[in-house]
């Protein structure tokens, strides 16, 4: 169920994680994400939670005027109190939610975070890598292939992850051309930026 289907206003997926991390450079650049969300007339769609980078996240849309959807699930809201006055909306498991980011999403940012970060980040890659092999006969696939997904490195937090991709790839269980399925970026701007030279297209 899409949550906004006549607004217009590009909606970005952000990912991360429900913890701060030991820098504290992790939450600005969560915060400054949020920040030039909302100054770029984006919609944020976040897992609703307050604590934080997602917390810092929501906080940096907020304090620019910006526009935010929450989606959660019943479990996750009990621990993770969404922020008071944003939009939320409440499901019922992790993979509801996940579907919810999807089809509301005209892109996606991730920023660091733990375990639930990662199963976001590979739903989105299983979905277009199965999307590109077979797209002649699943006609309307939730996730088109052509959706950026952004991963923004700071402090070359998924340098880890790209290593074990150029692992994969050596020991012959992916293509080379898996690695375009995502871009690789150091700061937000070049986010923001890559977002919209797409929605040009």
């Amino acid at each position: 169920m899409a949550l906004f289907k006549k607004n217009k206003k590009i909606s970005v997926s952000v990912f991360c994680g429900s913890r701060n991390g030991k820098s504290k450079e992790y939450l600005n650049l969560a915060k400054h994400t949020g920040e030039l969300l909302a100054k770029n007339n984006m919609r944020l769609v976040y897992g609703a939670g307050g604590k934080g980078l997602m917390g810092a996240v929501a906080n940096g849309v907020i304090e620019n005027n910006g526009e935010i959807y929450g989606v959660t699930t019943e479990v996750i809201a009990a621990f993770e109190q969404p922020i008071a006055g944003t939009k939320t909306k409440i499901v019922k498991t992790l993979q509801d939610r996940k579907e919810l980011f999807i089809k509301n999403s005209n892109a996606f940012i991730i920023l660091p975070g733990g375990f639930g970060t990662f199963d976001e980040l590979f739903d989105l890659l299983v979905g277009k890598e199965i999307y590109d092999k077979h797209k002649e006969v699943v006609p309307g696939s939730r996730l088109s292939e052509t959706r950026p997904i952004i991963l923004i490195n700071k402090n070359k937090f998924f340098t880890p992850f790209v290593n074990l991709v150029d692992s994969i790839i050596k020991e012959g269980f992916m293509h080379q051309q898996n690695k375009k399925m995502y871009k690789l970026v150091d700061t937000p701007e070049e986010a923001i930026k890559i977002i919209k030279n797409y929605m040009k297209k």
